[in-house]
Parts: structure tokens; sequence; C-alpha cells
């Protein structure tokens, strides 16, 4: 009996003995292994294929997040080269307009920084080929915004695109901003008609001049005015005080310098003198420069042909 094993049940119609041979019980043994062996193995799997799957989820939410980064750049880059594009156009507008004015028949399929030499080139010829008298060149002082409007300590904000101080982003600043104290006073860089004194949006105090042969400056966040709509001025005369109103961050003079509705950089007309005015001139290729001397040139015959009509004999 050594070979064989007995196997006792017991049920409420009594005890039942089962006697199997030694051989079952190894099969039976092996059997109860094998099945531990499986399970332990998968568990094994299982825990394995868990990780794995926790670090795809991981993977995936990192390449969402990139993802994500990604398109914010690329959203990014398509605003700057959109900006770019209408700047280009805009530049590309006014070059052709300018080299009509010049009389240079406007090649689009030439590159721009070459097209802008030769009519940077054609203007200083052009302006060159003109002498300016002493009389032609006091009329050019009194009509066309130059010097500094205020005694300022430093430019704060240039002409060009910025990051705003307030709303921290990216714009085109149309003109330069000029710190100075509260309160310092204003003057008229040229002869004029004040066109617009009220209070307007961000801009706050706003004082609009306009000036002769298409000129016009702009002053924001006066803290009072010295004249009113519809005042003559002088070149030098008292216009206003600085201020902070409006849409500001401390004292300070927003100055702008427009030209057919047009916006300047103020910041070459800042350097304009009797003695730099030919280099402003040249620097300055959106205003037909050409076309304004000989205006003046024109006015100043017509007055000098009325007053010798108006001398009596």
């Amino acid at each position: 009996m050594k070979n064989r094993f007995m196997i006792t049940v017991s049920d409420i119609h009594g005890i039942k003995q089962y006697t199997l041979h030694q051989f079952i019980k190894v099969f039976i043994v092996w059997i109860i292994a094998a099945v531990a062996v499986v399970i332990a193995v998968g568990s094994l799997v299982l825990f394995s294929l868990n990780n794995k799957v926790d670090e795809l989820n991981n993977l995936t939410k990192n390449l969402q997040h990139v993802k994500k980064e990604l398109q914010t750049k690329s959203n990014k880059l398509e605003t700057e080269i959109h900006e770019k594009e209408e700047k280009l156009a805009s530049m590309n507008e006014h070059l052709t307009e300018i080299e009509k004015m010049i009389g240079l028949e406007p090649d689009i399929e030439s590159a721009f920084s070459q097209r802008a030499k030769n009519t940077r080139k054609k203007v200083i010829e052009r302006i060159k080929e003109k002498s300016v008298t002493v009389a032609q060149l006091t009329v050019l002082n009194h009509s066309i915004p130059n010097g500094s409007p205020v005694k300022y300590r430093r430019i704060t904000d240039r002409y060009g695109y910025r990051i705003h101080p307030i709303l921290k982003k990216r714009q085109f600043h149309v003109g330069i901003d000029l710190s100075a104290k509260f309160g310092t006073p204003i003057y008229a860089p040229a002869d004029g008609v004040v066109e617009y004194a009220q209070y307007k949006g961000t801009y706050g105090n706003f004082l609009l001049l306009s000036h002769p042969f298409g000129f016009k400056t702009a002053y924001g966040h006066l803290s009072k005015f010295a004249v009113h709509e519809g005042d003559y001025v002088s070149k030098g005369d008292l216009i206003g005080y600085v201020g902070t109103t409006g849409r500001s961050t401390g004292p300070h003079l927003h100055y702008e310098v427009r030209y057919l509705n047009k916006w300047l950089d103020p910041e070459k007309f800042l350097r304009w003198s009797s003695s730099t005015y030919l280099r402003v001139m040249t620097q300055e290729s959106q205003v037909n420069w050409v076309a304004l001397m000989h205006q003046i040139e024109k006015n100043m015959q017509l007055y000098t042909v009325s007053n010798v009509e108006n001398i009596k004999p």
C-alpha cells in the first residue's frame, strides 16, 4: 500500500473512502504547482504591463503638452509673420508712392532694400539740386515741426514696435514718450492752428496742431491746455503742460508727428536745426521734400510779386 493513498469523504449518507495510486497524487501536486507558477508569472506580467501602460499614459500627456506648446508657438509665429507681411505691404505701398513722386518707375520685381536705396539716392540728389536760401530755410523752420516741444529728461519709449508698459502686449507705438516733470510747459514746434483740444480716451487730455504743407503734431496725457480749438499759434507759443491723464504710468509727453495721415518718427524732427535739416530730409523719405521746396519757392515768388505791385510810385 506504499504506492497508494486513501481519500476519506464524509457526508450525511456516511463515510466513504477512496484509494488512489501514488502517481495520481504526484500528478495533482504538479498541477497545483503549475497553476501556482502560472498565477505568479501572470501577476508579474500584469504588473509589468500596468507599469508600461502608466509610462505610455505619462508619455501621451507629455506629448500633448509638447503639442500644445508647439501650437502656441506656431500661432505666435503666424501672428508675427502676418504683422511683418502687413508692415512690408505698407512699406511697399509707401515706397511706391515715393518712387512715383520723385519720378522713379516702381520695380516691384526688385528687392525692397535695393528699391529703398535707389529712392534714397534719388531724393538726396533732388534735394541737393535745390539750393535753399535763408528765407526759404526760415519758412521751413516755422512750417515744419522741428526741435523738442518740451524740456525732457529722456526718451522712455521710441517710435515703432514695443511691449506696451501697461497692456504687456506687442504694439506699434506711433509716437515717442518724453519723460518730464508734471506741469512742464509744452511749446508749439511750428506755426499752426489748434485742431483738437479735448479729453480723448487713452490719450487723456489730447491736443492736435495742424501745420502747413500737410504736417500735424499730436500731444497726449497733458495735465491742462493753454490753448483752445481754433486758436492760431506760432512756433514757440505755449500750448499746454505735461501730465499723466489717460492711460499713463507717470508724467510724460506722448508726442507724434504726422504727414498726410501717416505717422513719422518724431525723433528725426527733434534733431532738426539750421545745420542738420538736410540730413533729416534725406532720412525721412515719406515726405516729398522736392515738391514741398518747390511750393515754398512758388509762394515766396507770389509774395514778392504782390509786395512789388503794392508799392506806390
